[in-house]
């Protein structure tokens, strides 16, 4: 069950962090095509990334199990 708890923290901790870089690229504060060498014009398919990867980390947590029910 400890095992369970990790995973489900480290789920949320990703989701909060792709969600907070999501707000930061739309915002135009963290711009990633910057790291990679791209053009520095503003565009928001990255903010569209974080935000599905936050999404998906969430998913991620709902499916986890939980050892308090038992299975059917």
């Amino acid at each position: 069950m400890e095992r369970n708890y990790f995973v489900k923290g480290l789920g949320l901790l990703v989701a909060v962090l792709f969600f907070v870089l999501a707000v930061l690229s739309w915002t135009g504060t963290f711009q990633s095509a910057l790291l990679f060498g791209h053009s520095a014009m503003h565009n928001y398919k990255h903010t569209i990334l974080y935000a599905v990867l936050g999404v998906l980390a969430l998913l991620w947590v709902r499916f986890q199990g939980n050892d308090a029910t038992p299975s059917r």
